[in-house]
């Protein structure tokens, strides 16, 4: 009998091991259980004294049975599931708390995400009002019109800054004209407050025309105000630069007054670019940089956001409202380095662009090819302002949107300065910014040519040809013909250097740079 119980003994003295080591007791006690105990009272009921357990035996299981019961790994694990637990919690009431929040300012997030009425917040995409807008100039319903008109109103009303009923006029007007908004970009800014507002695809690259030449001298009168660059260098006419002439480019003086292998300087080659918008004048200056791929390169720095891969293709030729606004600023601010620049832009469309309505009025840089008509300028007056629009409606379009938008937005901002909006503004750090101008020498015309030769007069046959193509580029609008005909006005003081004759000036005011249709070098439209 003792033998058999000493095997029995053995047999549960292993099973009590087992449990021991993976039920805690506290675990048996918490459900009335007490298997432990039942297995001791197994053997008490044997009265086998000598493997009885004796007293110090029983000291030792309990001491082991504390042990076991804070056991440090099931202990961790039943940590970390109540911390994943209590995790759980918080995040599920985070949740339900932000779904009401999301969802009573979703559609303030959307009017903002989409409008790019700042200069830190403006994309290629269309937006709602955008499309809405196109269906209205597709499809004029009263249900639309009335949608956009109330689209419109909401995305004003999230603006953050007081430019935002510009951008409603504006919007307005290209409803009512019926021009489809996806063809416009434009971008405003007030040059005493700092305040933007763009159209929302103001950040998307549009045939720049001519209107590279605005950074790229930029460019050259940085480098000559730093020293890097002696206006008086010459660069060499090649065959490479040379362009076949048409009707509409008749005047460019380059062609004109030299012939491939002379060597020309730079200072009158920025007074073509400019005053002329001389085609020949731009590749030969971005030509000498490295190219154009290498020139775009350079002058991505006066915008401070990055631009987009195609900005920097020459095949392309693309160029953004934002950046260009963006540049202006940094001319205007940038007193006695861009004076030459300032002066030869006030007469290159002195009435035509953004000048037909309200003549004289923009420092202006020009492009058109085809049916694309782009003019962007810095209002030099008060309050100071710069106005870029970019546009491939079509040319009858593209013009009456440069020249009526143009004097909307002159109107706006001379109500903002009569209406108060400036009188905490000291203005006279802007009346003396819009001073900064000089009167430079007109090199292409008083300068002597390599052979001594000077600048030729166009024949009347010319000026006849050149008439012509510029009355069929405008569509038959012989008013505006007749208006670039003049681009000097009577009030240019008598102290101030000749430009180029009134009759000849036409292509200087207009249509040099309609010139670009047949002008491409290396595939460049300008």
């Amino acid at each position: 009998m003792q033998i058999d119980a000493l095997k029995d003994e053995n047999c549960f003295s292993f099973l009590k091991r087992l449990y021991s080591l993976f039920v805690p007791s506290y675990f048996g006690q918490f459900f009335g259980l007490d298997l432990a105990g039942g297995i001791d009272s197994y053997f008490t009921s044997y009265n086998i004294h000598g493997m009885a357990d004796t007293k110090n035996m029983r000291k030792k299981r309990k001491k082991k049975k504390r042990r076991l019961r804070y056991d440090p790994v099931r202990l961790g694990i039943v940590i970390v599931v109540a911390l994943a637990i209590v995790c759980t919690a918080c995040f599920s009431v985070y949740g339900v708390v932000n779904m009401f929040r999301s969802g009573n300012k979703e559609k303030v997030s959307e009017t903002i995400a989409d409008s790019s009425s700042t200069s830190s917040s403006t994309s290629g995409s269309i937006s709602n009002t955008t499309q809405i807008t196109a269906s209205v100039a597709a499809d004029p319903s009263p249900a639309l019109v009335r949608l956009a008109a109330a689209k419109t109103t909401m995305e004003a009303m999230f603006e953050d800054n007081s430019l935002a009923d510009l951008k409603v006029q504006i919007n307005d007007y290209l409803t009512n004209k019926g021009i489809d908004p996806t063809k416009v970009s434009w971008a405003i800014q007030d040059l005493v407050t700092g305040e933007t507002v763009e159209s929302n695809n103001a950040r998307q690259n549009f045939t720049a025309a001519s209107t590279y030449k605005l950074p790229l001298c930029v460019y050259y009168y940085e480098e000559i105000a730093a020293g890097r660059i002696n206006p008086s260098d010459t660069l060499v006419y090649t065959e490479e630069m040379r362009e076949e002439e048409d009707d509409e480019n008749l005047n460019q003086p380059i062609h004109r007054k030299y012939k491939v292998g002379d060597k020309i300087q730079i200072d009158e080659l920025l007074e073509a670019a400019l005053l002329y918008s001389d085609n020949i004048a731009g590749h030969m200056l971005y030509s000498n940089i490295g190219g154009y791929t290498a020139f775009k390169e350079i002058v991505a720095k006066y915008a401070s956001v990055p631009q987009t891969s195609d900005f920097y293709i020459e095949s392309e030729n693309l160029i953004n409202a934002d950046y260009m606004m963006r540049l202006l600023k940094y001319i205007y601010e940038t007193p006695g380095t861009f004076n030459d620049l300032k002066y030869w832009l006030q007469y290159t469309a002195y009435n035509t662009f953004l000048n037909r309505d309200v003549p004289g009025t923009y420092i202006q840089k020009i492009g058109n090819i085809n049916e694309v008509r782009n003019a962007v300028g810095i209002y030099n007056g008060t309050p100071p302002f710069t106005l870029s629009i970019y546009s491939c409606a079509s040319k009858k379009d593209g013009l009456d949107i440069l020249g009526e938008v143009g004097a909307m937005v002159l109107s706006y901002f001379t109500n903002r300065y009569y209406s108060g909006v400036y009188s905490a503004y000291d203005m006279t750090p802007y009346l003396e910014l819009n001073a900064q101008m000089s009167t430079p020498p007109d090199v292409i015309e008083d300068r002597d040519g390599p052979d001594g030769q000077k600048l030729p007069e166009m024949t009347e046959e010319q000026k006849k040809k050149m008439s012509e193509a510029i009355q069929k580029e405008l569509g038959g609008d012989e008013s505006s013909a007749q208006s670039s005909e003049t681009v000097q006005p009577e009030v240019v003081p008598e102290t101030q250097a000749p430009v180029a004759e009134p009759e000849s000036s036409s292509s200087q005011s207009q249509t040099s740079d309609s010139a670009q249709d047949s002008s491409q070098i290396q595939s460049l439209a300008v």
